[in-house]
C-alpha cells in the first residue's frame, strides 16, 4: 500500500519473510513491522493498520495512507470495532472511530507460499459488525488447510453513510460511498501485502453475508475495485430491490440527519466533524436505514442495471439465499404494513400466487422472495448473461432439534457452514458443513466448487433459475419457485428499463 521513503525503501530490494522472535510470528510490510500470535495452530494477526484513523478532518473522506511506525507493532490480537449501537452478544468490544483495520489467519506466514486467500466482509445491516467475527468460534479449519483468511472493518452507520451538499462539494466523485471506498482500500493493502503472509494476491475471493453480501455485489460492480479480486461469493446479498438510493436522496437525507443533531449554517461541514461520535450515532434511532448510493463514481449506475449491462467484474460469482430470510425483518421493520408504502407492493395481488395459509405466512414468504430470492437466484442469471461463470443455491437446512420451532432457515443461517463451523453437533449438520466447506474450498482454489467426492452443482444458465437446493436432501430445482418469483422479475424490468431475459 504505502511506501514510505528514505530508510524504508531501503528494504524494498529484499525478500520480506517472516521470522520469529520470542516464538511469535512477526512480518515487515511497507508500513512497519508486526508481530502476531498463534490461535487454533495457525498464526494470526490482527489491528493491522490499512488506512489512516477517519478522524478530525478525515472524517467523511476517502481513506488516507498509513504513516509509518518506527516500532514493532502488537498484532496479536483485533482491534477496536467501528463506532456502532451497543447490542445484546457484543461483550463490550472497544469501539473507536480510528479502526480501519483488518485480521489476518494464515497457516504459513511466510513469503511465497502462494495460498489462495479469503477475504470475508463482515454483514450486520451496515450499522453493526466488525472483522472480529469470522474468528469469534475459533479460526475456521479452511486455514489449515490451506487459505489465507483476511477480515477487514469498514465504516458503518452514519460514519460510513453520509451524503451532504458540502461533502459533495468537497469531495466530488468521492463522496457518500465511504464503507466501500473502505472495502477497496483494504482490499487493496491485501493486494500489495498478502504475499507476506503467505497469500497469493492473484487469487483473492471475496464473500460476505447480509450487508457483506451486498457489499459483494457491490464490489463486484464499483470501477475501483477491479483486478483486486479473481472471484466472488454473495450470501443473502439482496440486489434486485432496496440495494441502492440515488445521491439527491442520500443528500436528502443527510440533510436531514444535520438538522436532528443541530447542525446549521454555513459551516455544517465544520460542525459536524465536530460531534463526537456518541452525537452522530444518537442523531439516527429506530431501524438501520443505510445503503449504497449511486454516486456516478464508485456507482455509477443502480447495482442491478451494472449487472444487467455487463459493467461488472469479469470474475466468478456465487450466491444464494435461504428460505426464512424474513427472519431478520423485526430488525428491519418491514412489516407488511412498511413494505406496502416503502415499496409498494399489493399482498392481495400477489396472494393467490403464494397460496399462503395465512396472512403471517404470506408476509413471511413475501418479504423472504421479494429482497432476497429474487437477488440471489436473479443477480446470478443476470452476471451469467454477461459471461461470468455463475453458481446459485437455495438454504434450507435447519438442525433437527429445531424444527419444531423454525418453519425455515433463517437469514445467514448457512454462514457457519460454509465455514466448516456447523451451529449443532448432530450427524446430518456435521456432514452439511463438511460438504459445505468443500464446494467453498474448491471455489477459492480453483473458482469452481465442484470436485471429487461432493454432490454436482451445475453452472447458472443465462434467463434460467436452476439452484441448488442444501437442505436435508441436496439436489437441483430447475425453474425454482418460477410462479412466485415471476411477478417479482416483471416489476425489476418495468422499474429499471432493462430485459432480465427470464424464462418460467
Amino acid at each position: 500500500m504505502t511506501r514510505a521513503s528514505g530508510w524504508w525503501l531501503a528494504l524494498a530490494g529484499l525478500s520480506v519473510a517472516t521470522t520469529a522472535m520470542a516464538g511469535l510470528p512477526r512480518v515487515r510490510l511497507w508500513d512497519g513491522t508486526i508481530t502476531g500470535g498463534q490461535r487454533d495452530g495457525v498464526s494470526f494477526f490482527g489491528n493491522i493498520p490499512f488506512a489512516a484513523a477517519p478522524t478530525g478532518g478525515n472524517r467523511w473522506r476517502a481513506p488516507q495512507s498509513v504513516a509509518p511506525w518506527p516500532d514493532v507493532r502488537d498484532a496479536s490480537r483485533p482491534g477496536p470495532d467501528c463506532p456502532q449501537p451497543r447490542r445484546a452478544g457484543d461483550d463490550g468490544a472497544a469501539q473507536s472511530e480510528d479502526c480501519l483495520t483488518l485480521n489476518i489467519a494464515t497457516p504459513q506466514a511466510r513469503s511465497g507460499a502462494k495460498l489462495p486467500v479469503l477475504v470475508v466482509i463482515h454483514g450486520g445491516a451496515y450499522f453493526v459488525g466488525s472483522g472480529r467475527e469470522p474468528f469469534e468460534k475459533g479460526v475456521p479449519s479452511m486455514v489449515q488447510q490451506g487459505v489465507v483468511l483476511v477480515a477487514p472493518n469498514y465504516r458503518l452507520g452514519r460514519l460510513g453513510f453520509f451524503a451532504h451538499p458540502a461533502l459533495t462539494a468537497e469531495a466530488p466523485g468521492a463522496t457518500a460511498n465511504y464503507w466501500l471506498m473502505d472495502q477497496v482500500a483494504a482490499l487493496k493493502w491485501v493486494h500489495a501485502n498478502i504475499d507476506r503472509f503467505g497469500g497469493d494476491p492473484a487469487n483473492v475471493t471475496i464473500i460476505g453475508c447480509s450487508a457483506g453480501g451486498s457489499s459483494i455485489n457491490a464490489l463486484m460492480a464499483t470501477p475501483p475495485a477491479r483486478g483486486l479480486f479473481a472471484r466472488a461469493s454473495a450470501h443473502s446479498a439482496g440486489g434486485l430491490f432496496n440495494a441502492n438510493r440515488p445521491l439527491d436522496q442520500a443528500q436528502a437525507q443527510g440533510a436531514a440527519f444535520a438538522t436532528r443533531v443541530g447542525v446549521t449554517g454555513a459551516d455544517a461541514l465544520a460542525q459536524l466533524r465536530g460531534l463526537s461520535v456518541a452525537q452522530v450515532l444518537a442523531g439516527d434511532s429506530g431501524a438501520p436505514d443505510f445503503g449504497a448510493v449511486v454516486d456516478g463514481h464508485w456507482l455509477p449506475r443502480p447495482l442491478s442495471t451494472l449487472f444487467a449491462s455487463g459493467a461488472i467484474a469479469r470474475v466468478p460469482i456465487l450466491s444464494g439465499s435461504t428460505d426464512n430470510e424474513a427472519s431478520v425483518f423485526g430488525l428491519m421493520g418491514f412489516d407488511r404494513a412498511g413494505m406496502t408504502r416503502r415499496f409498494g407492493i399489493d399482498f392481495d395481488a400477489v396472494a393467490p400466487i403464494y397460496g399462503a395459509r395465512d396472512e403471517a405466512e404470506l408476509l413471511r414468504q413475501v418479504q423472504t422472495d421479494f429482497l432476497f430470492t429474487t437477488a440471489a437466484l436473479g443477480m446470478t442469471q443476470l452476471a451469467a448473461k454477461a459471461g461470468n461463470p455463475a453458481w446459485s443455491y437455495h438454504f434450507t437446512h435447519v438442525p433437527p432439534d429445531q424444527r419444531t420451532a423454525k418453519v425455515g432457515a433463517d437469514h445467514c443461517a448457512d454462514r457457519p457452514y460454509w465455514l466448516g463451523q456447523p451451529p449443532a453437533a448432530d450427524t446430518q449438520s456435521v456432514a452439511l458443513a463438511r460438504t459445505m466447506q468443500g464446494w467453498l474450498l474448491n471455489y477459492v482454489r480453483r473458482g469452481d466448487p465442484n470436485g471429487p467426492g461432493l454432490p454436482l452443482w451445475r453452472m447458472t444458465q443465462p434467463g434460467r433459475a436452476n439452484p441448488l437446493l442444501i437442505g436435508e436432501t441436496i439436489r437441483p430445482a430447475p425453474d425454482f419457485r418460477a410462479a412466485q418469483l415471476a411477478p417479482w422479475y416483471a416489476r425489476w424490468e418495468g422499474d429499471s428499463g432493462q430485459r432480465f431475459g427470464w424464462t418460467p
